[in-house]
């Protein structure tokens, strides 16, 4: 009667620790975390104006996650390189060009706000990348206990201008239109004007 009675603690304490034990591991639904991954321009032979990063926001309220880190995978484009930006507070390290890891040691807390360019990576072309050209970033977004988040942000390389655009006539045509109708308002007075005589 003993060994039994002791055996159905037995049980009973078992279950109750695996309980224990899923309640405090990390259990988090894949969509907790939500992510958009922007597109992003870069001038032939120059730096994207800014830096490459996922945006994150959490589905549930304030959380806190661990583990955190971003991976950055460049392909599909001559001339582009991916490189740790510096910024974020995060420790980010490279294998190549193309491949950037970054890390976070402090966790990520959101607090109702979203999260904008995470541990961001810099977007550079060199001189000879051609303007058109596109590429892909795959970025991956994963944490502890957390379903990995992959996006796609396209790489478009522009001219080497990165200025706002011109919507009205080239500057130096307008310059030469400018300088004739002075030329003709001048051109104009002077014929109309009348001769003045002496002693008038």
């Amino acid at each position: 009667m003993r060994n039994s009675y002791m055996r159905r603690l037995g049980g009973v304490l078992a279950v109750a620790g695996v309980l224990l034990v899923i309640a405090g591991g990390p259990a988090l639904a894949a969509d907790t975390v939500s992510a958009a991954f922007p597109d992003i321009e870069v001038p032939a032979g120059g730096t994207a104006v800014d830096p490459l990063g996922p945006s994150l926001w959490s589905t549930i309220g304030p959380t806190r996650l661990t583990g955190v880190k971003v991976t950055y995978e460049l392909s599909g484009v001559d001339g582009v390189r991916i490189a740790p930006s510096g910024i974020g507070g995060g420790e980010c390290g490279t294998s190549s060009s193309t491949r950037v890891v970054c890390t976070d040691p402090r966790g990520l807390s959101f607090e109702g706000e979203t999260v904008e360019q995470y541990l961001p990576v810099v977007v550079t072309a060199t001189g000879t990348a051609v303007a058109g050209d596109a590429g892909t970033v795959t970025i991956t977004f994963s944490a502890d206990g957390l379903t990995p988040i992959a996006g796609d942000s396209e790489v478009r390389v522009a001219g080497d201008r990165p200025n706002l655009p011109i919507t009205g006539p080239p500057a130096p045509l307008t310059g030469a239109f400018g300088l004739l109708l002075v030329a003709a308002g001048a051109a104009t007075v002077l014929a109309t004007r009348r001769p003045v005589r002496a002693g008038a």
